[in-house]
């Protein structure tokens, strides 16, 4: 099983949430969500009390191209508005390079999007689930 859990605060630049092209550029976020092939799970960016926000979760029984996309959008986050900050959880059970059994963690500040050791929830046996 795949498994991804995020969220994203956007903003324009460190400075100010919006130094006069925020909308143009989550407008752009936007288009690119509608054109992804997206077909399970949460993925939305919405507004509240001036801020806009990327909302997304979701599991699948394997990982598909939508693991590819969520990374892609992180980064387009990250280069268009390197004010943005966030986080991406994900979980692949059938990974191969030795995640199996634990999160992986990403986060996205100051216009990086870099993988963190995971703390909280892993190893995901047994602090989640028994064997």
């Amino acid at each position: 099983m795949y498994e991804y859990h995020g969220w994203a605060t956007i903003h324009e630049s460190t400075i100010e949430a919006d130094v006069g092209n925020l909308e143009s550029i989550v407008k752009s976020l936007k288009v690119f969500i509608s054109n992804l092939n997206w077909n399970s799970g949460l993925l939305n960016i919405y507004a509240a009390n001036g801020d806009y926000h990327l909302s997304l979760g979701g599991s699948s029984n394997r990982k598909s191209a939508e693991a590819e996309e969520i990374i892609k959008l992180y980064r387009l986050i990250g280069e268009r508005a390197p004010g943005s900050y966030g986080v991406l959880y994900e979980r692949d059970d059938e990974d191969t390079n030795g995640f199996d059994n634990e999160f992986r963690v990403f986060v996205l500040a100051r216009g990086k999007f870099q993988e963190k050791k995971d703390t909280l929830l892993s190893p995901f046996v047994p602090v989640v689930e028994d064997e």
